[in-house]
């Protein structure tokens, strides 16, 4: 396996499209097993790369790769203002976002999640803003605790009842 160590973020190429859609498909799966009103991984396709290059070009943000001696070790997508327009907050104000972040299986615990998290940071810094969110599911607690290592904290909470 090739040493995490080793590894560049760097921006998204059309040339990692393939392996972005492979992580997704990953992240999905797992995800499903928490929150089942996820697509199935198997319909994560190539419209799925076009959605987060289309967020990213309307939130002037990137699609950032971890590069582990030529294998796409995790991406992260990163919007550089997002507006809380639409949440819960009583004023109008911009934040930078991560959409996605997710990390191939056998790379996990070694350090590119938090490359890329610290990306993220950085660039938020850069552009300006005072703030960076991501929205996790509630019961994916290995994100949770990986996100509170990284300075996140618990905001805006969603409460659901199932009915009938």
């Amino acid at each position: 396996m090739p040493r995490p160590e080793t590894a560049i973020i760097r921006d998204f190429t059309d040339a990692d499209a393939r392996a972005v859609i492979d992580l997704a498909r990953e992240l999905q799966a797992h995800e499903i097993e928490v929150f089942d009103r996820m697509k199935p991984a198997d319909t994560i396709g190539g419209w799925y790369v076009d959605k987060l290059q289309a967020d990213v070009a309307e939130h002037g943000g990137a699609i950032l790769v971890a590069d582990c001696a030529g294998e796409l070790a995790g991406y992260a997508t990163f919007l550089a203002s997002a507006s809380s327009v639409d949440e819960a907050d009583e004023t109008l104000y911009t934040y930078a976002l991560i959409g996605d972040l997710a990390v191939a299986e056998r790379f996990r615990r070694s350090g590119i999640g938090s490359l890329l998290m610290a990306e993220c940071e950085r660039r938020a810094v850069a552009a300006g803003q005072k703030w960076l969110r991501l929205n996790v599911l509630a019961g994916n607690a290995s994100a949770r605790r990986f996100y509170a290592r990284h300075g996140m904290g618990e905001l805006l909470l969603t409460l659901e009842k199932p009915l009938a």
